[in-house]
């Protein structure tokens, strides 16, 4: 029976306005006493892990944001893990790959809605205000989504964070690489890859020779620890040597995604 009450108590919360979160987390900690005056240790472990919760959702306006934003990280990842294991077993799963490929555009157009509308609220949070992985996963849906013109309104707006110290400089480099790619225009700072035939190609670069100085000042490792995350390799003498092909998949993988 107690243990029904605390989740009464607790999932009572999730509806409840911010403002009346102070009650909830009073009743919690009245639970708590409750709890070691009766010597009822096994109510009183479910019951007070639930107070931090409630004390942030009491003490932080950011809460609901955050919250917010977990849910699009999770969404933005988890499809791309699953589109990831289809290109690594074409063979047995290249089937789900327009329909996995489908569903991921659709679920980037509705993440990205809900975070343009958290920075047309807010501006650009920084991770002093919402955390690390939320301040990062604002940045990861203005990249993901395929809107140009959306993406141009922001990256004046991210390059501003930057300056502020509220958004990582990669972030910036990032961005501008993917913008440049999707108008078919060669890439600055190498962090733009394709997938052509199971094989993993860097996107074009603009300057080869500087790639890595570039790199370096955002903050980004070596071009060629970079492609190694994807089984590759890079220096500028291969990349000179294989640039006819580089161009050639990349406007085979342009016209496939109807660039």
């Amino acid at each position: 029976m107690k243990r029904a009450l605390i989740k009464l108590v607790f999932f009572a919360a999730m509806m409840l306005p911010t403002g009346a979160m102070a009650q909830v987390a009073d009743s919690l900690i009245n639970v708590c006493y409750k709890d070691l005056e009766g010597g009822d240790t096994t109510a009183f472990n479910l019951t007070y892990p639930l107070l931090y919760d409630a004390y942030v959702k009491e003490n932080d306006e950011m809460y609901p944001v955050i919250q917010m934003l977990k849910k699009v990280h999770d969404r933005d990842q988890s499809i791309r893990i699953l589109l990831s294991d289809i290109y690594k077993n074409m063979d047995a799963k290249g089937k789900y790959l327009s329909r996995v490929r489908q569903i991921m555009k659709n679920i980037d157009q509705e993440n990205v809605k809900i975070v343009t509308g958290i920075i047309d609220e807010y501006g650009w949070l920084g991770k002093d205000d919402i955390g690390e992985e939320a301040n990062e996963t604002m940045f990861l849906c203005i990249q993901h989504c395929q809107d140009s013109l959306l993406q141009h309104k922001y990256l004046p707006i991210i390059k501003e964070a930057v300056s502020k110290g509220n958004a990582e400089a990669w972030c910036f480099a990032f961005l501008t690489d993917r913008m440049r790619m999707n108008e078919g225009q060669p890439q600055i700072y190498g962090t733009q890859t394709i997938n052509v035939d199971g094989k993993t190609y860097l996107v074009p670069l603009q300057n080869p020779n500087n790639v890595d100085s570039l790199r370096r000042e955002v903050g980004l490792e070596p071009l060629n620890d970079y492609m190694k995350g994807f089984g590759e390799s890079f220096s500028v003498e291969e990349y000179l040597k294989a640039v006819s092909v580089i161009k050639q998949r990349f406007e085979q993988w342009s016209h496939s995604h109807g660039k």
